[in-house]
C-alpha cells in the first residue's frame, strides 16, 4: 500500500466512526427518556416491589384500568404504576391473600381481603402514592399518575445509571471508540508522512 491509499483508507475509517458516533448519540440520549423525563414520584416508589424497571405503564385513553394485588402471592402491585386520564376507573383485583390499597392522602382505602376488587375513579390530576397497610414496610408500593403531572428533567434523567433504564450499556461506549479510532489513524498517518518517505528512499538506493 503506497500513502496516497493509506492516506484515503485512513481518512475513510475515521469519517465513518465520526458518522457512527453522530447517529448513536441521538440514539443514546433518546433511549434515556425522551425531552420530558419519566414521572417523577418523588422517590416514593424507589424501594417498590416490581419497581426495578421504573417504567409507568401508559393507560391513557383507556376508561377503566385493572392492577393487580399481589399476583402470584407476592407483596407488590401489577403495575406498580399507571398513567391514566381524569374519570379513569381505577379496579384493583385482588390474587393474593391478607392486603388492602390505602392512599397516603387519604382519597381512598379498602378493607383487608383476600379476594374481590376494590374501585376508585380518579377525577383529580397529580401523583397519588398508596400502599397495601400489611406490607408497607415489605414494599408494597404503588403509584397512579393522573393526567398532568410532574416529570423529571432531562438532568435529572441522565443521573440514572444505564442499566437501570433499560438501555445497553454498550452504545454508551461508542463516542469513546470513534474518538479511539480516529486517534489511532492520525497517529499512523503522521508517522507515515513523517517515516515512510525516507524508509521509501533508502529502500529505493539499495
Amino acid at each position: 500500500m503506497n500513502r496516497r491509499e493509506f492516506l484515503r483508507t485512513a481518512g475513510g475509517a475515521a469519517g465513518t466512526a465520526a458518522a457512527t458516533s453522530a447517529v448513536a448519540g441521538p440514539a443514546a440520549a433518546q433511549e434515556g427518556g425522551g425531552g420530558s423525563g419519566p414521572i417523577d414520584y418523588g422517590g416514593y416508589l424507589d424501594d417498590a416491589n416490581g419497581w426495578s424497571s421504573g417504567s409507568t405503564a401508559d393507560k391513557t385513553g383507556q376508561g377503566e384500568v385493572t392492577i393487580a394485588v399481589g399476583p402470584g402471592s407476592s407483596n407488590n402491585f401489577d403495575p406498580v404504576a399507571v398513567h391514566v386520564d381524569p374519570g379513569t376507573k381505577i379496579i384493583w383485583e385482588w390474587e393474593g391473600p391478607g392486603h388492602n390499597v390505602q392512599a397516603e392522602d387519604g382519597q381512598f382505602k379498602s378493607e383487608i381481603k383476600s379476594e374481590g376488587t376494590f374501585e376508585y375513579t380518579a377525577d383529580e390530576e397529580g401523583v397519588i402514592p398508596y400502599f397495601c397497610q400489611p406490607h408497607k414496610g415489605m414494599g408494597m408500593l404503588g403509584a397512579l399518575a393522573v393526567g398532568e403531572v410532574p416529570h423529571k428533567s432531562p438532568a435529572a434523567a441522565q443521573e440514572v445509571e444505564p442499566d437501570e433504564m433499560g438501555v445497553p450499556i454498550q452504545p454508551h461506549y461508542v463516542g469513546f471508540g470513534a474518538g479511539l479510532m480516529m486517534t489511532t489513524s492520525l497517529v499512523f498517518t503522521f508517522y507515515l508522512l513523517k517515516y515512510g518517505e525516507s524508509a521509501h528512499t533508502k529502500g529505493g538506493n539499495s
